[in-house]
């Protein structure tokens, strides 16, 4: 019986473009995607590339593949060298080639030196330098680049609806309960903390559309690879118009490879006389985006969700994986007790 090689399992959209690079089919290799789209690499020793696949579009559905793509553009003119070149763009098979970078992965769980946070500092910076250009080229906004702590706050009870305990097991559940009890309990004190805010005028529950930010958005050091020549950063499928609270919270508030502090570096990105009313927004937004952090971590617990995870991720059975982010979730719960109001 003779082993398949990579060219007879990789999808048409991979071959097609491994052909078109000059490379050997053959050579093509799959890299770890999310459950949105799939990333292979091909080509050998200094020749090599990416080829990324987005899933097919739907009516009235944001594009991810126009958001990678507009972003990667706009951010090799205003902060080139920080992310990886776009080489092609096939809007037929919906996928694009990119550079390949030849370096190190940040380690889960462990806070990045100094100097990388600097580097995504400025990273941040340049990309909102140039506003003008930044109107022309960025037109979408970000993924769930909510203006109104209202919408996000929906957003969060909305996640939180879609869980259940049924398809976990019973030596889990228990965990799982606990969980999701003690969420939809402080999301119950966030509300009222923050309703209350707005109605005596200690808050904004929207910010303007001209005070919005160009954001990576799922901005962190999960999305960035060190190289040679300095830390890059990948996957912009959600970047676009954001709040530019939201934008600073998430990139200290993202899991898996934190930036330690309660108080994010990206603000000084900012002119001083704009830091104010941006931290002040911060503290509303922090407790709000905490709790939907949870609820990206607890995402197991949607079985349709869980289906698609584990779709794309043979390295877990169910019950495993679904123990892993309980697990995940109550150490993320405590760590960041202290902005939950």
């Amino acid at each position: 019986m003779s082993l398949m090689k990579p060219a007879e399992m990789s999808p048409s959209f991979a071959v097609h473009w491994a052909r078109e690079l000059g490379a050997d089919p053959n050579t093509l290799e799959r890299l770890h995607g999310g459950i949105n789209n799939q990333v292979f690499r091909c080509g050998d020793g200094a020749q090599k590339w990416v080829i990324k696949a987005y899933a097919p579009i739907h009516p009235g559905q944001r594009d991810r593949m126009q958001a990678e793509q507009q972003f990667l553009q706009f951010a090799s003119e205003v902060a080139p060298g920080f992310t990886p070149a776009l080489i092609h763009t096939d809007q037929s098979r919906r996928c694009v080639v990119l550079e390949h970078l030849q370096g190190n992965l940040f380690t889960e769980g462990m806070a990045p030196p100094a100097e990388a946070v600097e580097s995504a500092v400025r990273f941040f910076d340049m990309l909102n330098r140039e506003p003008q250009l930044a109107r022309e080229s960025i037109k979408l906004d970000a993924a769930e680049g909510f203006l109104s702590l209202r919408q996000h706050l929906a957003n969060v009870q909305e996640r939180l609806e879609a869980m259940s305990c049924d398809h976990v097991e019973t030596t889990t559940k228990p965990m799982a309960e606990a969980l999701l009890q003690e969420i939809r309990r402080e999301l119950a004190q966030v509300e009222e903390k923050t309703d209350t805010m707005i109605k005596n005028g200690f808050a904004r529950d929207s910010i303007d559309l001209d005070q919005r930010c160009v954001s990576p958005s799922d901005f962190g050091f999960h999305n960035a690879i060190s190289t040679d020549t300095g830390i890059r950063f990948i996957d912009f499928e959600f970047a676009g118009w954001d709040d530019p609270a939201k934008a600073i919270i998430d990139f200290i508030l993202q899991p898996r490879v934190p930036v330690v502090g309660y108080g994010s570096p990206l603000l000084t990105a900012w002119q001083p006389e704009l830091q104010y009313s941006i931290k002040a927004r911060c503290r509303h937004l922090a407790p709000i985006l905490r709790l939907k952090w949870l609820c990206i971590l607890l995402a197991v617990l949607n079985p349709d969700r869980l289906k698609q995870m584990l779709s794309v991720n043979s390295r877990h059975e169910s019950a495993q994986l679904v123990s892993i982010r309980l697990e995940n979730a109550k150490h993320y719960l405590n760590c960041t007790h202290a902005l939950k109001s």
